[in-house]
């Protein structure tokens, strides 16, 4: 009797964790810092060159929604390096671009509002906000680089 409830606890404990696996909870993914760090300065750099209305293609993956939703993934890999012992240079890129970053998508929010083309106040501060994380992002970019 007692090798019946063995079991079932074996085959509970087994079901248990399989689930818990597939789930992801228990996956464990080790992320280089400077790769993701490379990777956020490449999209933001993109985000604000269609703030600038650099590409200017005027399709839905330019709008500013669009644009606002790829800085929140940018944020996501931020915060998920975040706690990662890294040197002095990285942990500076790492914070110029958490600035950058949020500062574009601060701007790409105000374009997003609907009376910001007729609104000179709004767009000169999304003009401001976008210069700044621009020249964050060149700070990030030396960083890295150097």
């Amino acid at each position: 009797m007692t090798a019946i409830y063995v079991i079932a606890a074996l085959v509970l404990v087994l079901f248990l964790y399989g689930a818990y696996r597939m789930m992801g909870a228990g996956a464990t993914v080790e992320e280089d810092p400077r790769a993701v760090l490379v990777a956020v300065l490449g999209t933001a750099t993109e985000a604000a060159e269609v703030l600038d209305g650099t590409p200017g293609t005027g399709d839905e993956a330019s709008s500013p929604h669009a644009v606002r939703r790829r800085l929140d993934g940018c944020a996501q890999a931020l915060e998920r390096i975040a706690g990662i012992p890294v040197d002095a240079t990285l942990d500076e890129a790492r914070t110029v671009l958490e600035l950058a970053v949020d500062e574009l998508s601060w701007s790409a929010r105000l374009a997003e509002a609907p009376g910001y083309a007729r609104d000179n106040a709004l767009r000169d501060a999304g003009t401001s906000l976008r210069s700044r994380g621009s020249a964050n992002l060149e700070r990030a970019r030396a960083q890295l680089d150097g």
